[in-house]
């Protein structure tokens, strides 16, 4: 679509700067190039893993927002499985910020709960 609308915008600078605005809020540190949140249910005592891309210029905040009573806890760890970060406080909100960086990331939420749970899982 952004290539189409580069096209649309027939050279007009405003329009292309828009368009480049567009792609470069894209490359943030997103889930891969698509969506900034994901919803999933979290069976009780699973562990639910989410590969995640991050931008290697700007560092990445992942919450995880429990929408249930069960307790997660949400922990990120790098490629070789090395732990960059845990917060189990037990809270609805769990909060993971991690310096800027190249290469993969896994965010690990875990059900700690007897009833399964939905979390919403966010990135900037």
């Amino acid at each position: 679509m952004r290539a189409e609308a580069r096209s649309l915008a027939a050279g007009d600078p405003r329009l292309l700067a828009e368009v480049a605005e567009a792609e470069a809020e894209a490359e943030r540190g997103v889930l891969g190039s698509g969506p900034s949140s994901i919803r999933q249910t979290v069976p009780a005592g699973a562990t639910w893993a989410l590969p995640i891309s991050r931008s290697s210029h700007t560092a990445a905040t992942i919450a995880v927002r429990r929408i249930g009573a069960a307790p997660v806890a949400l922990t990120i760890v790098d490629a070789t499985g090395r732990q960059l970060c845990t917060d189990n406080s037990g809270s609805a909100l769990l909060t993971c910020r991690i310096a800027a960086g190249g290469g993969p990331l896994v965010a690990r939420v875990a059900n700690r709960g007897a009833d399964a749970t939905d979390v919403l899982l966010l990135m900037n």
